[in-house]
């Protein structure tokens, strides 16, 4: 796990990047791997709607995140679980076999 904090955010388009000294360069971060680590693990063959909720980053502010060694939209880092320093929303969480 590591801590940054978001430079850029593009929230029309759900993506953006951290800064962090473990990612030098930035670490690309997308809208639906913040708060992943908060959702329970979905079953094989089913699908997920999540509603009462939007994930973004805000500029400025700290996170925790897990990242891997990928290239990304000229990055060569891509967060897979990014989790802000403020409570997350409250979901409603709802599974169905596909």
């Amino acid at each position: 796990m590591s801590t940054g904090t978001v430079s850029i955010w593009h929230g029309e388009e759900g993506w953006g990047v951290i800064e962090s000294a473990d990612t030098p360069g930035g670490c690309w971060a997308f809208y639906s791997h913040i708060w992943a680590d908060a959702l329970p693990e979905l079953k094989p063959g089913h699908s997920r709607t999540i509603r009462g909720g939007y994930r973004e980053l805000i500029v400025g502010e700290g996170v925790d995140f897990t990242w891997e060694s990928v290239e990304q939209d000229g990055y060569s880092y891509r967060a897979i679980s990014v989790t802000p320093g403020r409570e997350h929303p409250q979901w409603t969480i709802e599974d169905s076999p596909a």
